[in-house]
């Protein structure tokens, strides 16, 4: 009996494809700031692990940050060593796992379905809206996406080859990381394939043929060795990490409650879900039918071996696309991104029907695809109507941020243009016209989009304001943050208050040594210039102070107060372990406020403003007088002495 193809050989064109794909998914990572609070968080957290050199307790604003798996955090901290601590950097593993997630996708899909399939695959997947966006973000949702198909794809190749040792290891291993991501939500994607698998055959042997109790061995010894370090340095967050961050986030009781921002409803969600799939979503539903016969046919009795294999593949790749879907659904504490594994699944399903429609009545096929391209284009570009009112209403701080209509107007336009005239050249059958089209259409959507992100960064993002502040401001001055739901937020501003940290008084006189220059000359350089004291022409070590954390490896970084009484809508996490020392209350701050150091106050961009009990001013210190400076929702106020170093 025939079986599937496995040793696929790969040609020019799929490398030119696939790099293409890596050099979209990575354009324009580095060129905006931190959105907060979700990409302070995991870059604020990567960065403080790169300076104190502690890749077991994760921290944030100098404090023990226990909510989150450590495998994003090693990573990013991983590409901050090899370049530096930037933006760049920050986004790079994020983008790169989006990259090898197409890989992945064309890879099995070239197994299954050829070279037409998967070439496809790439296409659609790296394009899909979603995929594109979340390559461009710091959020786990991407990364665990393609961890799960990596074990879905090695789950399958341990079926069509049971005493393969390294597929076995792999699949293990990939779950293993993928609960190192995301936590024990991994599991129930690896039960479910499992045991859909066998439902599908009606063979529970098969389960045998996983041999759960060793796999589970493989995966206790990836996982096991971080939780048991880490809970030995903070007692409790074993507890913690099960009760608050597992069960408390899927009943919606968790605190620090999730992102309210990213919140969404049920049929929000499905709606969301739908959008990342642009702009291939009306493959999807052929595309799903035709899958579904093909399933079918491979649980015959009599089925070929191949209609067995694309069965099996089929079950496990069923199983990825709807579970994100299904599993946060009837959950409260859906986030609007929750549903981004789905993507490659989908997008693979979409690539099978394009081989099959070209390889079978491609004249009917282009047809088809002619009018349904020129209808959707016709959809997008009649979006300006309906589009930013009801879609755009989802995310309300882009309603709030000037340039946000013209940017989404320029998109649909640009693809809604592209995708008309390409049907519309492709019903004439001139391909070579409508391509060039189409990729004016993306070209237009993806340059928009990356142009989106700059424009809502000081929406989004502290950079501007601690960048600019830091301008008339000296190393002593003391930064307070009025808190909010997520300290994210105030991991971001201390991200850009010194990104590499500050050298001690020991390496600045091995600089000096090394180099001949002179303290006013090494003040030039802008690692050094925050700890230059311009009265006494020298270099000063870092305060020794506690907003300043000096770390075991000779580097010293500023962190922000945060105010722990600050109001219902703020209420720091509670952490297993002593109280951080970052928290302190408004008499403290009143304290701070009327030293005579230079002190500056920043309020919660992240307010509720629909919360009467909650203004603008409920925290402010005495005597703030008006803000020094002002961008987007952030204010930043200074006492008396910091207003002084404003005016100089």
């Amino acid at each position: 009996m025939q079986s599937v193809k496995l040793n696929q050989t790969v040609g020019w064109i799929d490398g030119v494809l696939l790099f293409a794909a890596f050099l979209l998914l990575t354009f324009g990572i580095g060129h905006y700031g931190l959105f907060e609070p979700h990409e302070g968080h995991f870059a604020g957290v990567a960065r403080e692990m790169v300076l104190r050199g502690d890749w077991i307790t994760p921290t944030l604003n100098g404090a023990p940050y226990l909510n989150k798996p450590p495998l994003l955090y090693w990573l990013i901290a991983s590409s901050y060593q090899l370049f530096g601590i930037h933006e760049f950097a920050a986004r790079l593993p994020v983008a790169l796992a989006g990259w090898v997630g197409v890989a992945i996708a064309f890879l099995w899909s070239r197994q299954l379905w050829g070279e037409i399939a998967s070439r496809a695959v790439v296409v659609f997947l790296s394009t899909s809206i979603g995929w594109f966006i979340f390559a461009h973000q710091l959020l786990i949702d991407e990364l665990l996406g393609v961890l799960l198909l990596g074990m879905a794809y090695c789950l399958w190749r341990l079926i069509l080859h049971p005493q393969s040792r390294p597929f076995f290891v792999a699949v293990y291993l990939l779950l293993g990381l993928a609960i190192l991501a995301k936590g024990i939500l991994a599991l129930a994607f690896w039960i479910t394939c499992c045991g859909a698998t066998a439902l599908a055959q009606r063979r529970w042997k098969t389960l045998v043929l996983f041999r759960p109790v060793l796999g589970l061995g493989i995966v206790t010894a990836v996982v096991l060795p971080w939780f048991i370090a880490v809970e030995r340095a903070n007692p409790g967050f074993v507890q913690y990490f099960l009760f608050n961050e597992n069960v408390k986030r899927a009943l919606d009781t968790r605190w620090p409650p999730d992102y309210s921002i990213s919140k969404i409803s049920p049929w929000g969600y499905l709606l969301v879900s739908a959008l990342w799939c642009l702009p291939w979503i009306f493959i999807l539903p052929p595309a799903l039918r035709s899958l579904y016969q093909e399933w079918r046919q491979g649980l015959a009795v009599h089925a070929s071996l191949e209609n067995h294999q694309h069965s099996d593949a089929l079950t496990l790749l069923g199983v990825l696309a709807t579970l994100p879907i299904l599993l946060f659904l009837p959950l409260s504490s859906r986030l609007y991104y929750y549903s981004i594994p789905a993507l490659p699944p989908l997008a693979m399903a979409a690539g099978y029907w394009w081989s099959t429609a070209w390889q079978g009545d491609s004249e009917r096929a282009r047809r088809w695809i002619g009018w349904m391209m020129t209808g959707l284009g016709v959809v997008i570009a009649t979006g300006l109507i309906w589009l930013p009112q009801r879609v755009i209403g989802f995310f309300p701080e882009l309603a709030q941020t000037p340039g946000v209509q013209t940017i989404v107007t320029v998109q649909l336009i640009g693809l809604g243009v592209g995708f008309v005239g390409s049907g519309i050249f492709l019903l004439r059958k001139q391909l070579a016209i409508a391509l060039v089209l189409l990729w004016f259409g993306f070209g237009t959507t993806w340059a928009t989009v990356i142009q989106g992100f700059k424009t809502i960064q000081d929406f989004r993002s502290s950079k501007t304001l601690v960048l600019s502040a830091n301008h008339h401001l000296k190393a002593n001055t003391i930064w307070i943050f009025e808190g909010s739901r997520e300290l994210g937020a105030a991991g971001a501003m201390s991200f850009y208050l010194n990104p590499s940290g500050i050298p001690s008084i020991k390496d600045i006189a091995q600089l000096q040594q090394k180099t001949g220059l002179s303290s006013q000359e090494l003040e030039n350089t802008d690692i050094l210039s925050i700890v230059y004291d311009d009265s006494k022409k020298q270099i000063q070590a870092p305060p020794a102070a506690d907003d300043w954390i000096h770390t075991p490896a000779e580097k010293a970084y500023q962190t922000l107060y945060v105010l722990s009484d600050g109001g219902a809508n703020r209420h720091p996490p509670g952490f297993p372990g002593a109280k951080p020392k970052m928290l302190i209350t408004k008499t403290q701050m009143q304290q701070f406020w009327n030293s005579t150091g230079p002190v500056v106050f920043v309020t919660d961009f992240l307010r509720r403003p629909d919360d009467p009990n909650d203004p603008p001013t409920l925290n402010l210190p005495k005597d703030s007088g008006k803000p020094l400076l002002e961008i987007g929702p952030r204010k930043l106020y200074g006492n008396a002495i910091a207003r002084k170093l404003w005016l100089k």
